[in-house]
């Protein structure tokens, strides 16, 4: 194989790979976001309530109640009703892309 069609062979199989790999990543991201969707509305459901359209926010750490925050954490403010009245409820949960994290934890009204 003469050098320029093995350089070209070699950058197109790179670019390949570094999409592939930031599809993966997307779709990994993706679907943990929607675990952590599913599981809000299944604990909130559970304790009576409903959330409310748009009612989910992630939000940094020093802005919700919780101490601390890893980057392997993503911290939701909930907001939902239970029996016409709004409530406002905590979720930290627990990402899969670090090491670094604190536990899993709810704040309920």
């Amino acid at each position: 194989m003469d050098p320029t069609k093995k350089s070209k062979v070699i950058i197109v199989s790179f670019v390949a790979g570094a999409l592939l790999l930031g599809f993966l990543a997307y779709w990994g991201m993706a679907s943990t976001g929607n675990e952590h969707m599913a599981t809000i509305k299944k604990v909130i459901a559970e304790k009576g309530g409903v959330v409310v359209a748009h009612g989910v926010t992630a939000v940094p750490a020093d802005e919700s109640p919780f101490e601390r925050g890893g980057k392997g954490n993503t911290i939701y403010k909930i907001d939902y009703t239970k029996d016409g009245k709004p409530y406002t409820a905590w979720y930290r949960s627990e990402n899969h892309s670090s090491i670094l994290k604190e536990p899993e934890e709810w704040i309920l009204p």
